[in-house]
């Protein structure tokens, strides 16, 4: 969420754009930048003082231009990249009553405009982007074929799951003999203990502290952190799913009425004239 939605202000379109730059952040780097391990309640602390806790990792590398997309996006809602409309509607020389859903906030039609013109999208066919193939194109077997989803977050009793065995410190030192000896000792300590989201922040960053540990095993050892090391056990958070007596049943029916009375029609060009 948007700080400005946290701390319960008036908001608008602008909100959306936000999420965008956390979304983008969380794509190149794997990890989202205000996730606090303590709780909810520290992150939107985090974000209601984003501008004293946003930080780019030193790894992975990203361009300068997506850096500069991203504290673009991320940053207080009067100076966010989207559409200068919003700006201008702010200083009032704009008719605030034009573009304004039933509760009287401001969505302004095609407003990320200047999102698209940033640098960082140069030569992306926005016009054309419809019509080209999608760089993944999944192959299922019918609509019931749930192969690309994960079975561990669908509502299974994961209390019970067996989890995977945690690498002894010889196999760890096994698998990373051609690293440099901190580097095998580090991952000995980091691996001894599972890790959720939140921890593998901080185990990136204490791997980008280690001194000692050569610059180009670094990103080596986050990987192999997250592939080896063991996970912390997820438990749904409806209690229906975790009761072992009501979860099959319940996750069946589930599934079966997810989108029922759901269809998608394509809007024609006059109906989104008369949505404006």
């Amino acid at each position: 969420m948007a700080p400005e939605v946290i701390e319960g202000q008036a908001y608008d379109g602008r909100c959306d754009w936000w999420s965008i730059g956390i979304i983008l952040y969380e794509c190149l780097y794997g990890h989202t930048p205000f996730l606090a391990e303590e709780g909810r309640q520290e992150t939107k602390e985090n974000i209601t003082n984003f501008q004293s806790r946003f930080f780019f990792p030193q790894q992975p590398h990203v361009s300068d231009k997506g850096q500069d997309l991203l504290l673009k996006l991320i940053r207080q809602r009067s100076d966010r990249l989207c559409s200068r409309r919003y700006e201008l509607k702010d200083n009032g020389q704009l008719d605030a009553g034009m573009s304004t859903d039933f509760f009287g906030r401001h969505v302004f039609a095609d407003d990320g405009e200047d999102i698209k013109a940033h640098r960082w999208f140069r030569n992306v066919p926005w016009d054309e982007l419809h019509m080209l193939k999608a760089p993944f194109v999944p192959r299922v077997d019918g609509p019931e074929d749930t192969r690309y989803f994960d079975e561990s977050d669908t509502g299974a009793d994961l209390t019970n799951a067996r989890e995977k065995r945690a690498l002894t410190p010889a196999e760890v030192r096994c698998v990373l003999e051609e690293c440099h000896p901190a580097t095998r000792n580090l991952a000995v300590d980091l691996v001894s203990k599972p890790a959720g989201e939140a921890n593998l922040r901080d185990v990136d960053q204490q791997i980008e502290d280690a001194l000692d540990v050569p610059l180009d095993e670094k990103s080596l050892l986050k990987r192999f952190v997250r592939e080896c090391g063991p996970k912390e056990r997820k438990r749904p958070r409806d209690k229906i799913l975790r009761d072992p007596k009501t979860r099959d049943v319940a996750l069946d029916i589930r599934k079966k009425t997810a989108f029922s009375g759901y269809t998608w029609k394509r809007m024609t060009p006059r109906t989104y004239v008369g949505l404006l």
